[in-house]
C-alpha cells in the first residue's frame, strides 16, 4: 500500500487542528504549515495510508486522520518549526 509523509498541528487537548501532505511542491516553492499558539504542537507523520488523502469532505478527512494518528500503527514525531526550517533549507 502507498503511503505519504504528514505534519500535523495538535491544538492543547490534543486534538488534530490542521494538517499538511510533508513535500516539495516545486523546485522553487517550500511552504509548510506551523503552530499559531504556544500551547500548539507539531508533529510528523510517517506512513499514512496514500487512501486517507482521497477523501474530498474535510470532516471524513479529519475523522481519518484524527483517527491514524492516534492508532498504533502511526509513526508521529514531535518537531519543532527549527527542525523544518533546517530540513528545508538543506534541500
Amino acid at each position: 500500500m502507498a503511503t505519504r509523509n504528514l505534519l500535523v498541528i495538535k491544538d492543547a487537548r490534543g486534538e488534530v487542528i490542521a494538517a499538511q501532505v510533508e513535500g516539495r511542491r516545486d523546485d522553487e516553492v517550500v511552504s509548510y504549515i506551523l503552530p499559531a499558539e504556544p500551547d500548539h504542537t507539531l508533529y510528523r507523520v510517517s506512513n499514512v495510508p496514500a487512501g486517507i488523502f482521497d477523501r474530498v469532505h474535510p470532516a471524513e478527512f479529519q475523522g481519518m486522520i484524527t483517527e491514524h494518528v492516534n492508532s498504533d500503527a502511526a509513526e508521529v514525531e514531535a518537531i519543532t518549526a527549527e527542525d523544518l526550517r533546517a530540513y528545508y533549507s538543506g534541500l
